[in-house]
């Protein structure tokens, strides 16, 4: 198990649904940082890091808890190279955010997208879908 600080569990392996890199954009300088960017069953979170091992042992520099006031949107293409999405929520203290990211292709974007939707819907729901008969 590997602990993410500032998460309110540990996070095993197994309980990654996506991982890989991507650019952010910054919350006030709107600078372009590279993060490596990690999906649970439950949270979204990026980290600074030098490489993928290092977001075990560092602290999340976004911790977006899913759930059904995420939002997730496609972004036209901006001055950065790569495929833009935003990814909207409600902060820890209730206060409205939005974050652009950039995946570094146009099939990585389409994969977060999916990813990050599917994560929203809580597990026991997507369970007991899983479970309906196909008629």
């Amino acid at each position: 198990m590997t602990v993410i600080k500032d998460c309110p569990r540990r996070v095993a392996a197994e309980e990654i649904l996506e991982q890989g890199w991507v650019m952010k954009e910054s919350k006030h300088m709107q600078h372009w940082r590279e993060r490596f960017m990690v999906l649970t069953d439950t949270h979204l979170l990026t980290f600074c890091g030098e490489s993928k091992g290092e977001f075990k042992t560092r602290k999340a520099t976004e911790k977006i808890r899913l759930g059904f006031g995420v939002q997730i949107h496609s972004l036209p293409t901006c001055r950065q190279p790569g495929a833009a999405f935003s990814v909207s929520f409600r902060d820890e203290h209730g206060e409205s955010r939005c974050i652009k990211l950039l995946a570094q292709s146009e099939e990585a974007r389409s994969r977060w997208i999916h990813e990050i939707t599917k994560a929203k819907i809580p597990a026991r729901v997507r369970m007991a879908t899983a479970e309906q008969p196909v008629y």
